[in-house]
């Protein structure tokens, strides 16, 4: 049975009442998704982290956009949305990367009558491989995605005989193959040098679900390209830095100050929110921009390991601005 109540019957409410009762009514589901997201936050986490990772492509194409998609769906658990998304996404690959090496007979062909065909994906992938645009490996994993994806679109009896777990298995398949096929064909070499190019492609990023995720792939991109850990051990709960500083910037709300200390050719600077603590300390010590203080500066570290608010714990003024 399927019970598709999801809207009051609101031609029994008092005329001109509607817009208040569906308002009420939005808000009341909005939390239904609140419980329903706490309730299973930890599987979505847990399935995120069985997908593959491929870290960057440069060369993409819409193909990219149904993968970005299906993983969303893994993640939330709708498994057969996820592997009809995916079979359309190796399909569409396949035509790309065919089209790109200039064989138009991969997609369209001519029988003996002279009527034009579609070449079928099945037929697609033994010429690609035949002809050496696809190796032994990256064939399998495609045509497992084409079984399994025509078994679900045709919707065959084996397949509406699975359970959740089963098409669970199927889902991240198809996934992990299309990911892995990506990577082997498309994927980009890590380098260093990409890493300018890659943060500024980071924050144009329309589908991030919000700017906690673009930080979220910016702690994991420096320790990827740059070898370099933005985190703190887990254990650890607050981070203190002890230096002289000079004040460089100031205004009512934060204090840059550059470490007068440098360690490995580097002189950093701490931005120091101004808290009331932060302010007292540097209206008694009259702290102007170009001062050098010696202070002791706090961050409470956040749950992604990073330290992100740092505040006053002492201050003294060492050396006066010229």
């Amino acid at each position: 049975m399927y019970i598709n109540f999801h809207k009051f019957n609101y031609a029994i409410v008092e005329p001109g009442k509607k817009n208040d009762y569906e308002q009420r009514d939005k808000s009341a589901y909005m939390k239904v998704l609140e419980d329903w997201f706490l309730e299973n936050k930890e599987d979505f986490a847990t399935r995120k982290f069985e997908i593959e990772e491929i870290h960057y492509l440069k060369e993409i194409d819409s193909f990219i956009n149904l993968v970005r998609e299906a993983e969303s769906l893994y993640e939330l658990g709708f498994y057969t949305g996820c592997i009809a998304l995916i079979g359309v996404s190796s399909e569409d690959f396949s035509k790309y990367l065919s089209l790109k090496n200039n064989h138009q007979n991969h997609l369209t062909g001519v029988n003996r009558r002279g009527d034009s065909y579609d070449v079928s994906q099945f037929n697609r992938l033994k010429l690609q491989k035949n002809e050496n645009l696809i190796d032994q490996n990256s064939y399998l994993l495609l045509d497992d995605i084409r079984k399994i994806r025509n078994d679900c679109l045709h919707y065959n009896q084996d397949f509406k005989q699975k359970d959740k777990s089963q098409l669970k298995i199927d889902a991240i398949t198809v996934l992990n193959n299309l990911k892995q096929v990506l990577k082997n064909i498309i994927g980009t070499a890590i380098k260093a040098s990409d890493f300018m190019e890659l943060s500024n492609e980071l924050m144009k990023q329309m589908d991030a679900r919000n700017f906690e995720e673009i930080a979220w792939k910016q702690k994991n991109m420096f320790s990827h390209l740059l070898n370099f850990s933005t985190t703190q051990d887990p254990s650890v709960q607050t981070v203190v830095k002890r230096n002289i500083y000079k004040v460089v910037e100031m205004d009512e709300t934060e204090v840059d100050l550059k470490e007068l200390e440098v360690i490995h050719n580097t002189s950093l600077v701490v931005i120091v929110d101004i808290d009331q603590k932060g302010k007292s300390l540097l209206d008694s010590k009259a702290i102007q921009v170009g001062d050098f203080v010696f202070s002791e500066v706090y961050s409470n570290v956040a749950y992604d390991g990073q330290t992100r608010e740092w505040f006053f714990n002492s201050l003294e003024k060492v050396g006066k601005h010229a």
